[in-house]
């Protein structure tokens, strides 16, 4: 299943430029137990080896991916479960570990050592969290490829440059957090936020009715409301003001427009309510930032949307 021949693994220090990226990869290995053999290998920092009878506690998130092979791994308070092939692995900062091929079978396996703010805020928002974290027969994922990448790049057997690694490491994040849902249908919140979505992005020009909306979507208005904000972490009228923001930024960018005419066109009943909007979300007027970023599409990130009353 894997491309890869020899054991190896390599740590690598955090700099400035990977830090920007927001996922920075400390480490990556790969390594063949055989049957009855020694684990695991010695040459790790002290603060990364360990040995089955005391198992160890990391700073930093890890992901073992199990393509060959079979073994036990305990975690936490959680029962002693074994791990069969294909199996992929969350070990997170802080959480006491521990792990093992089986000695009859042996194991492939491949690690990846990650930090970063992307991967701090998964944790603290719990996307990736110790209840959820053992993932068994995978199958085929893009996990192996993306993996066997990043230990090229770690040990020197490819070149790459820094966005390179971290859109790699993105990715592999991105295809494990996805391991949660699989398999599973979503839920009817999640098809009725995604419905919501839909039409906000699509009739954000329009007057819209929030209460009709959710009737529409045969919900009341207080609890499709509620679960807006679990599925997206803003309310139904934050998140179609910054759908008409986000359109008059284009537009800034790309027309010659005025900025009176802009506003009526995503949807703000007054210039005056309009300009008020995007400098409360962007700290500039439209006029300054169609001057910076005209025939451009950058963007300012947005400042958080104070709550409105009825939203």
């Amino acid at each position: 299943m894997t491309s890869q021949k020899t054991d190896s693994f390599a740590y690598i220090s955090t700099t400035p430029e990977r830090s920007r990226w927001g996922v920075e990869v400390l480490g990556c290995g790969f390594a063949r137990t055989a049957p009855h053999h020694p684990y695991p290998a010695p040459g790790h920092p002290p603060d990364h080896d360990f040995d089955f009878e005391s198992g160890r506690i990391l700073q930093s998130l890890h992901i073992l991916f199990i393509p060959e092979g079979s073994g036990w791994m305990d975690m936490g308070s959680r029962r002693r479960q074994r791990i069969s092939a294909g199996s992929v692995i969350f070990l997170l900062p802080g959480i006491w570990h521990r792990y093992r091929p089986d000695p009859e079978t042996g194991w492939t396996e491949y690690w990846v050592e990650l930090d970063g703010f992307v991967v701090r805020r998964l944790i603290e928002e719990r996307v990736l969290n110790d209840k959820t974290c053992i993932f068994q027969n995978v199958g085929i994922t893009g996990i192996a490829e993306l993996l066997e990448n990043l230990h090229a790049f770690v040990t020197g057997r490819h070149p790459y440059t820094v966005p390179e690694l971290a859109n790699t490491a993105h990715k592999l994040l991105g295809v494990c957090s996805e391991l949660q849902g699989a398999g599973k249908s979503p839920t009817r919140a999640a098809v009725i936020v995604r419905r919501a979505e839909e039409h906000l992005n699509g009739h954000h020009s329009e007057p819209i009715d929030l209460e009709a909306l959710a009737k529409k979507l045969g919900m009341g208005y207080s609890l499709f409301r509620r679960i807006f904000r679990e599925q997206t972490g803003i309310s139904p009228w934050q998140y179609l003001l910054r759908s008409r923001l986000a359109h008059a930024r284009r537009l800034l960018a790309s027309g010659e427009e005025t900025v009176a005419s802009i506003a009526e066109t995503v949807g703000f009943g007054s210039g005056f309510h309009f300009s008020a909007a995007f400098k409360k979300a962007y700290g500039v007027s439209p006029g300054l930032w169609r001057k910076k970023h005209k025939g451009s599409p950058a963007a300012s990130p947005l400042k958080p949307f104070p709550e409105r009353k009825d939203s």
